[in-house]
């Protein structure tokens, strides 16, 4: 594994943007730990987020397109409904019905 710099970072996120590929697939071919991607991933969007918003005279919240499907999952827990989003990577969120949608927007917008 390599370490980059800040400016290298810098560089290997926005490449990783254009990929489309997942993080790990991303990883493996740059030779960098995924813990680390992860930490300039969010720290790098952060950034660019609160710039933005910095910029916007429109501060409300923005969502990305949603698809609502049944889950086998659901059925496996009697009793227990679960609200599932499936990020852009891969990685399946479950949240019990009921929770706060202020707090699922401003986790799904840090997420991207």
């Amino acid at each position: 594994m390599r370490s980059p710099g800040a400016d290298e970072w810098k560089k290997l996120i926005a490449e990783f943007e254009a990929s489309g590929l997942s993080h790990k697939e991303f990883v493996a071919s740059n030779e960098v730990s995924i813990g680390t991607f992860q930490f300039w991933l969010y720290r790098i969007r952060k950034k660019a987020r609160t710039r933005t918003s910095d910029s916007d005279s429109d501060s409300s919240p923005r969502f990305l397109p949603l698809e609502v499907v049944a889950s086998p999952a659901s059925s496996t827990r009697r009793g227990t409904e679960h609200v599932e989003v499936q990020l852009r990577t891969g990685t399946l969120l479950r949240f019990p019905v009921g929770t706060d949608i202020r707090y699922l927007a401003e986790l799904l917008s840090a997420l991207g």
